[in-house]
């Protein structure tokens, strides 16, 4: 295994296809079939599948082209250390988002990442705090962004915000003025359109229940959030939510959002970042980037409703 075979595997995985890989890097294809085939057999596994359109990378071999990546990355910027000349940065990041997140972050974050970083390509898929936390286990993406609480020992967490949950209700049923504070006993004890219990943001309040022994009215279980904010302004019940989740329909008079009091209800938003793999000068400057960007939406308004 070297430099050069790691390299063009990494094309391969890329492009889903040798011919594309060989034509590429200006090399003949059975030659690039060879050192896929030395490394398989170095490794002993198989690293790629082939169907009638190309190849598609096996568990094995998505994990070696990741960890390539970050190796020889490490070795470009050992070089431009030495030399005084570290290279632009480039290549790609995925990130991994909760849906609620996404709908605040990620068009934001893409907009200014094209512009901090022209030759990186950012990646944003979406999930439960669960399934990020797994992806980033299965070496599927190289940063998540997920709600504070229990996660396995291969993931490092750093805090971001912590953002403060609202009651939110219809505001043509209810019978409370918008921003009128609510105390925390009273908003758990309202009708509650919530997510199932996959969901962060329903453990986090279930968990908050239990310890003031109140149990949860749940009538509608909804993971959709503009369905479930739909059900809420029909009045059908209640929900808790960040503000900036309902901002749009509260200054639209559609909804309102109630403080809770007494015992406030919210939650850690962290950037989580795997253990069981070096990360590269790529995704630590891109994590300090998000961070900031993230800051920056606080500050000017855009993310309201929470404390750095």
């Amino acid at each position: 295994m070297d430099f050069r075979q790691l390299r063009n595997f990494i094309h391969v995985v890329e492009l889903s296809s040798i011919t594309a890989a060989a034509e590429r890097l200006n090399i003949a294809q059975p030659v690039l079939s060879r050192q896929v085939k030395s490394l398989e057999t170095e490794l002993n596994v198989q690293l790629l599948r082939r169907h009638g359109r190309g190849v598609m990378p096996t568990e094995e071999g998505i994990r070696l082209a990741r960890r390539a990546k970050v190796i020889l990355e490490d070795v470009e910027d050992l070089a431009g250390e030495i030399s005084g000349n570290l290279t632009p940065l480039s290549g790609t990041v995925t990130l991994g988002l909760p849906p609620t997140v996404a709908e605040i972050l990620a068009t934001h974050l893409i907009e200014q990442a094209l512009h901090v970083y022209p030759d990186v390509n950012l990646r944003v898929i979406s999930g439960f705090s669960g399934h990020v936390q797994d992806w980033l286990v299965r070496d599927k993406i190289d940063l998540g962004v997920a709600y504070e609480g229990q996660r396995p020992p291969a993931i490092t967490s750093q805090p971001i915000i912590i953002e403060k949950l609202f009651l939110v209700q219809s505001a043509q049923h209810a019978s409370a003025d918008d921003g009128v504070p609510i105390r925390s006993g009273e908003a758990l004890k309202q009708d509650l359109i919530l997510p199932n219990r996959e969901h962060g943001l329903r453990g986090c309040i279930e968990n908050i229940a239990s310890d003031a022994q109140i149990d949860l009215n749940v009538i509608l279980e909804v993971d959709i959030l503009p369905t479930m904010l739909a059900f809420v302004e029909r009045g059908l019940g209640s929900t808790i939510l960040p503000l900036v989740s309902v901002i749009n329909q509260v200054r639209a008079g559609r909804l309102i959002a109630r403080p809770i009091e007494r015992r406030s209800i919210d939650r850690t938003l962290v950037l989580m970042t795997p253990l069981n793999r070096p990360g590269s000068r790529l995704t630590s400057s891109f994590a300090d980037f998000l961070i900031a960007e993230v800051h920056k939406m606080v500050a000017s308004g855009q993310w309201p409703g929470v404390t750095l």
